[in-house]
């Protein structure tokens, strides 16, 4: 009993110190919320750097003519026609995945007189795009280009898709803007196709001229 009641008067005489409530001055609250901005920073820049380091990641596209990285996250997959190609299934449009599509043929030739090989060749496929595709509108055609170490010429157009269509149910269709670039690799023509929804075309030009920049040729 004696010690409960010096256990008590102990803590009953325990004083607190003045010190011990005075509330933290206003640099000591500057320098913890410094602390906490600066981890932060340092949780943002970590997960940035390895965001970057997932996107920057590649794999490879080679067949016997030409070939070209990819980012790492996009599949491969196949257009309408079987040409071989690959897809972000991450992009913006849903409906219409960003794609690079590759084709090989026979050098075409447009009939037209004059015009080098190239230029031939490059008539005649924008005609076959205008034929075969819905509403096709040429934008553009630039020329003098160079892509994997061969001359080549670029097509930019616009056509309307329907891709629900194709999956069997009703849809609304969409615009999809496209790149053609034309080469000539051996004795076959060689088009590498960049499509988007024409809404997000400003989101994947970056990636697919990254595409381009990354082509050679596979002899």
């Amino acid at each position: 009993m004696e010690q409960v009641q010096s256990t008590f008067g102990n803590l009953v005489n325990d004083q607190v110190t003045a010190g011990e409530l005075t509330p933290p001055t206003t640099r000591a609250l500057r320098l913890s919320n410094l602390l906490v901005l600066a981890t932060v920073a340092v949780a943002l820049l970590l997960g940035l750097a390895l965001r970057a380091a997932v996107e920057s990641r590649t794999s490879q596209y080679a067949d016997t003519l030409v070939r070209f990285k990819y980012p790492a996250r996009w599949i491969v997959a196949q257009d309408e026609d079987g040409n071989p190609a690959v897809r972000n299934p991450n992009s913006a449009s849903k409906l219409f995945n960003d794609r690079v599509v590759v084709t090989h043929t026979a050098v075409p030739s447009s009939g037209l007189p004059g015009g080098s090989p190239l230029a031939e060749a490059a008539t005649a496929w924008t005609l076959s795009r205008s034929a075969s595709l819905d509403t096709f509108r040429n934008l553009a055609t630039t020329d003098g280009l160079t892509v994997a170490g061969q001359p080549a010429i670029r097509m930019d157009y616009v056509y309307v898709a329907d891709p629900a269509a194709n999956l069997g149910r009703p849809g609304v269709p969409i615009v999809v803007r496209g790149s053609d670039y034309v080469l000539i690799t051996g004795d076959q023509l060689t088009v590498l196709t960049g499509q988007a929804n024409s809404a997000s075309w400003d989101e994947f030009e970056p990636s697919f001229t990254r595409i381009m920049n990354s082509a050679s040729t596979a002899q």
